[in-house]
């Protein structure tokens, strides 16, 4: 009776801590301290290069930074001449520094490679106009990302990173022909031929459309990573005010976070007002709810503010008192001495 009981207790447990260890596998009790950094800022000389990339990660070092979110890793010229993201990976592990190559979908593209092969994948807009940016609702797009995060996950990289992860900001989405044609089968119209107004029902239903479909590719690069059997976590890039993206461009951040898709989320906080800084990490940290890691966006120069050392230390300091679980800071090109010698002064000792 004594060993039946000792059991069920026993089943209990273990039932009780797997979902629990399943769930934290990416947790950790150290903050956070990220850099949005990019390959372009580096020499093409892969000695030159190597140098700079050795001396960064010595500075940020200093302050305890623990992840690079890498732009272009991949995709640099670099990678013409030599590996950039091998060499990166290999001074960042030695420093105990964690790598995260970035992947920019919706982002403005370089019309060449398999892209300019692909002109479809393009979007177009509402008059037949063609912007420099992939239709993330096309799936020959959502093929070719999933293509390039199955290469980065050969590497041993401890992260796949999405910016540009929505369309583009007043551009709208996609109204080529065969996207057309795919929302019209769903819901009887083409997005052409209604009100383009929220009086519309069936304009309602396009912008819900197309937010599923960011979503989903979402899905299928975590999904990729989830079958790669890698420990790797999944970030993104969003916007500050989820129900705002999740209706202008189509991210629907907060759901990714109650869904579980993702591990960290970066809202991008440029701002010099420390109480709005305040009220919007407050905001991402309730919708995240504890299923991710929120690492609020500092920015120390943006094309939305031009910020100081001192203010860089209060919104550290708010990130904290507010339950974030790090910050980011933007970006690797304007973290000057300046920036760092006040962090490590007063946050970062």
């Amino acid at each position: 009776m004594k060993k039946s009981r000792f059991f069920t207790g026993l089943i209990i447990i273990i039932l009780t801590i797997i979902p629990f260890s399943l769930f934290s596998q990416h947790k950790s009790n150290e903050e956070g301290r990220a850099v949005w950094i990019s390959s372009g800022n580096f020499s093409q000389e892969k000695d030159e290069a190597s140098i700079q990339i050795k001396n960064m990660l010595d500075n940020y070092a200093e302050i305890g930074i623990n992840n690079l979110f890498c732009f272009s890793s991949m995709m640099s010229q670099h990678q013409k001449k030599w590996d950039f993201l091998a060499v990166l990976l290999e001074e960042a592990h030695e420093r105990n520094m964690k790598v995260h190559p970035i992947f920019t979908p919706g982002g403005r593209k370089n019309l060449e490679g398999e892209i300019k092969e692909h002109p479809e994948w393009l979007i177009r807009g509402i008059k037949g106009e063609i912007y420099p940016n992939l239709n993330i609702a096309h799936p020959g797009v959502k093929e070719y990302f999933i293509k390039l995060v199955s290469e980065a996950l050969k590497y041993d990289i401890d992260g796949i990173h999405l910016d540009y992860i929505r369309f583009q900001v007043n551009q709208g989405f996609s109204y080529d022909k065969p996207t057309c044609e795919a929302f019209k089968k769903e819901y009887g119209y083409s997005p052409i031929e209604v009100h383009h107004d929220c009086g519309s029902m069936v304009w309602s239903k396009w912008i819900k459309w197309n937010a599923k479909h960011v979503t989903s590719l979402v899905k299928e690069v975590k999904k990729t990573i989830n079958q790669s059997g890698k420990n790797v976590v999944l970030g993104v890039d969003v916007f500050p005010d989820h129900e705002a993206a999740k209706i202008l461009i189509g991210q629907d951040w907060k759901l990714w976070a109650e869904e579980g898709l993702v591990n960290i989320i970066c809202p991008m906080f440029y701002t010099n007002n420390p109480d709005l800084f305040k009220l919007y990490v407050q905001e991402a940290v309730k919708a995240a709810d504890g299923k991710c890691l929120v690492y609020p966006g500092i920015a120390c120069r943006s094309s939305h503010n031009i910020n100081t050392p001192e203010g860089v230390v209060q919104e550290v300091l708010i990130s904290r008192e507010t339950g974030a679980d790090g910050m980011v800071f933007f970006s690797g090109s304007s973290l000057t001495d300046e920036f760092m010698k006040k962090l490590k002064q007063v946050v970062f000792k």
